[in-house]
């Protein structure tokens, strides 16, 4: 039986019903299409401590690990950002060479950032001398993005250590912002710092098994990483949000690095740039402050939820700890 409003509006005008199907239709693609840009999966990759993360090492070794790093960079056709500490450079006899390290990141299409000049946390240095280690450590960097059209944009905290309060934070954003600056948080850490020193270690020793052992339990946790901070997410936005990678720049990575964007586009994850990445709303500053450039943590914090997060194997943890103690 046919309802009578539809009758009586075909009774008033022939045209009204098929008009209101192409109207619902609209509709209903229009929240379609909503749906699916609210569930997209969307990160930013950043890379911390250009030239080298970790100790240094001879020359030849680092011009292979960077050319490694910028083949997968391009052959996987991920937008960087790179975090520069220009002190990493200076070394006696070979600072040019180092330097043309940094000119073939940039020269590969990573855009290269500052991550001060020394690697240094701001909790434990007033603002006035972290402000002086930004300056410094962008003369190197500011150069060659020149020398390309462009110039550097984005700040990452060493350590991911904000300033100790807020009011410091926001005193040295001015600061930068001043300057073209703004800070890069991250959401997704995976600690490949950690992971590097076993790594890094096998292969100093020619151990391939264990190196092939030491990537498998990297990667492995990467992915267990990625889940945690995609519920961590939902909890706290409940929505996908646009996510940005902290990776750092070093031989565990070089090695492994189509391996590691696999993981992430079997979690359905398509690359975007940093500056996209940062128009996702929950880059601003929550309610309440805390000293962190961890995002996820530092929303965590200011609503009261507490979140554990997965830690690297106990082997792991513990050749990274027996690195950080006093040698005799």
């Amino acid at each position: 039986m046919r309802n009578a409003s539809v009758m009586k509006c075909r009774r008033c005008n022939p045209g009204v019903i098929e008009r209101l199907g192409a109207l619902l239709a609209l509709v209903t693609l229009c929240a379609v299409t909503a749906h699916s840009q609210s569930a997209r999966k969307e990160i930013a990759v950043t890379f911390d401590d250009l030239p080298l993360n970790g100790p240094r090492f001879e020359l030849a070794r680092l011009q292979t690990m960077t050319s490694k790093l910028l083949s997968g960079i391009q052959s996987q056709r991920v937008p960087v950002v790179g975090f520069v500490n220009e002190s990493l450079v200076y070394v006696p006899g070979e600072t040019d060479a180092r330097i043309d390290l940094l000119r073939a990141w940039a020269a590969g299409g990573v855009e290269l950032g500052n991550h001060t000049f020394a690697h240094v946390g701001f909790k434990d240095t007033p603002l006035a001398e972290y402000e002086d280690d930004f300056v410094r450590g962008e003369t190197i960097t500011k150069a060659i993005m020149a020398a390309r059209g462009s110039k550097p944009r984005f700040f990452r905290h060493p350590f991911l250590q904000m300033g100790p309060t807020q009011d410091q934070e926001q005193a040295f954003e001015t600061f930068i912002a001043a300057r073209g600056y703004r800070i890069a948080p991250v959401t997704i850490d995976i600690m490949d710092w950690m992971f590097r020193v076993a790594y890094v270690n096998a292969r100093n020793k020619n151990d391939v098994p264990a190196m092939n052992e030491i990537a498998n339990q990297y990667l492995k946790f990467a992915d267990a990483k990625f889940d945690f901070c995609e519920r961590v997410a939902t909890e706290l936005f409940g929505r996908s949000i646009k996510h940005i990678l902290l990776l750092h720049a070093n031989e565990l990575n070089a090695d492994n690095l189509a391996r590691l964007m696999k993981v992430i586009k079997d979690r359905g994850y398509q690359f975007i740039t940093l500056s996209e990445a940062l128009t996702d709303p929950i880059y601003r500053f929550p309610q309440h402050y805390r000293a962190t450039s961890d995002w996820l943590s530092l929303w965590s914090f200011s609503e009261g939820k507490q979140f554990s997060a997965p830690l690297p194997p106990a082997s792991i943890q513990k050749i990274y700890a027996d690195s950080l103690k006093p040698t005799e």
